[in-house]
């Protein structure tokens, strides 16, 4: 029984769709199908025939082809048509010959004129459509809806019957809810739209891009979810899950919201107020600092504590709650500091002093922490010169890091004392090469001069000419060495010791 009401069904639909005329192959087979169930022909035919009269034709042809058919029909694309609403459907579902077909404009304008039982009224409507439209896409869609407002909407190989059916399939996959935009972009789903939908007309926008369409269907929907990229999102929450996952989703993120797709999907949800202030505060901060990858991370941690105010907000510490060398002689001070960051999240800090003092610095003073970034703790540089401080002078300042959401104070002392010991080392090795060096002079002195003693005082002044040996150039150029060798070396001496 079951096969049978099944074969019946066959049947019935397939009358349904060819109208009642079977074609030869139609009928043979269903003929094998009857002899599988164990009819024979007779009993074939009067099954069929009961069927047939089963089907109410008359309405099924108003269905079809309109109440108002004519007699006799026209034959387009090998098709039977006796009304302006089959024209229509004919010449949609033939697209690439409707579109040959409405090249010109007397084959419209005759069928037009028969098939509306002459309405000459309606023939000119049609022509003044047809010449409006250069675009012979649009005007393809067009004259269809004009003459069949029932037709549906075709995207890729898929056809909807109502606006809300069509955008709900646009978010079982980015790439068909591409296509449906693109079709909005031709300026397409507009025209089904304004013929077969007028209760939408108001709220289409004026413009044709992809804000404008955001705009149009989260007007129609404001539940509806947001892609960003290829990835779909049912609630605003799920964006912040996201991001605080990955840091390759942030800059795509904020893409969406510079873009203004982002503002449209969150202030249709009833958020405006927050995208309002969060605007205003991307503003003044992008006019106060240089386009760059940091700006843009922190701008996302911004917008997605306004997305979810309960998020915890990043935190950090310092190891040293105070930081003190008293004892600084002639050697530079460079001494580490690590912040680190206790929660997730990306935060800038700024790290300076209550008040300036020559010699004394940080370096870097900007930081950047991100737990998504690996840098869950940096490491900042205290530096002092010694040389530009007073000596026995106690400097006590305050070292701050400073955050949108704290500031860290941690008391400085300093203190810079006289360097004693290396004082005293730095005599010893100058005295020490000094001394190398006069002692080199006098061996010199002693290797030129030819006797065996040392030179008597008394001939010096009674009778120096009788001092002056024969070598005395030699003389000269242990005198000139003694002269020249202190002048090269200060010089060095100088750099070495950055005097």
């Amino acid at each position: 029984m079951e096969e049978l009401s099944a074969f019946k069904k066959t049947i019935r639909n397939l009358l349904v769709e060819k109208i009642g005329i079977l074609t030869d192959s139609d009928q043979t087979h269903l003929k094998k199908q009857a002899q599988t169930l164990g009819l024979d022909n007779r009993q074939f035919g009067a099954l069929l025939q009961e069927i047939h009269l089963s089907i109410n034709w008359d309405a099924l042809r108003d269905e079809r082809q309109g109440r108002d058919r004519v007699v006799r029909p026209i034959h387009i694309f090998g098709i039977e048509v006796r009304s302006l609403e089959k024209l229509g459907e004919v010449l949609y579902k033939n697209r690439v010959k409707a579109l040959k077909y409405l090249e010109d404009a007397v084959f419209l304008k005759e069928n037009v004129t028969y098939l509306s039982h002459q309405n000459v009224d309606l023939a000119m409507e049609m022509m003044e459509l047809h010449d409006s439209e250069r675009n012979s896409e649009k005007r393809f869609l067009k004259i269809c809806y004009q003459l069949n407002a029932n037709l549906p909407f075709q995207v890729g190989e898929e056809s909807f019957s109502t606006v809300k059916e069509l955008l709900d399939r646009g978010w079982m996959g980015h790439d068909f809810f591409s296509e449906i935009y693109n079709t909005f972009a031709a300026g397409h789903l507009q025209i089904w739209i304004h013929r077969c939908f007028i209760d939408l007309i108001n709220i289409l926008p004026a413009g044709e891009s992809f804000c404008d369409f955001l705009y149009f269907v989260y007007t129609i929907d404001p539940d509806y979810p947001f892609y960003v990229e290829n990835e779909l999102f049912l609630q605003p929450g799920d964006l912040v899950t996201r991001a605080r996952r990955d840091a390759n989703f942030w800059l795509p993120l904020l893409a969406t919201f510079d873009h203004g797709l982002l503002s449209i999907w969150l202030e249709r949800r009833g958020m405006g107020e927050i995208i309002s202030k969060f605007k205003n505060y991307a503003t003044e901060l992008r006019a106060a600092e240089k386009k760059s990858e940091e700006l843009s991370r922190n701008l996302v941690q911004k917008l997605l504590e306004a997305l979810a105010p309960d998020m915890e907000i990043p935190d950090l510490s310092v190891a040293a709650e105070e930081l003190s060398f008293l004892n600084i002689q002639n050697k530079a001070l460079f001494h580490p500091i690590v912040v680190r960051l206790n929660n997730k999240g990306f935060v800038r800090a700024t790290v300076g002093f209550d008040r300036d003092v020559p010699g004394v610095w940080i370096s870097p003073k900007n930081l950047t922490l991100s737990d998504l970034g690996g840098k869950e703790s940096v490491t900042f540089h205290l530096n002092v010169d010694p040389s530009k401080l007073i000596k026995d002078h106690l400097y006590t300042i305050s070292l701050q890091i400073q955050t949108d959401y704290q500031s860290i104070h941690i008391p400085l002392a300093i203190k810079t004392v006289f360097p004693m010991r290396a004082f005293m080392l730095c005599l010893l090795r100058y005295g020490g090469l000094g001394t190398i060096f006069l002692c080199i002079i006098r061996l010199l002195i002693s290797w030129a001069y030819s006797g065996n003693g040392w030179l008597k005082p008394q001939l010096v002044w009674n009778n120096i000419s009788a001092q002056v040996p024969s070598n005395h150039l030699v003389y000269i150029l242990i005198f000139i060495i003694t002269i020249l060798v202190p002048l090269l070396a200060w010089p060095r001496i100088k750099k070495i010791e950055q005097i």
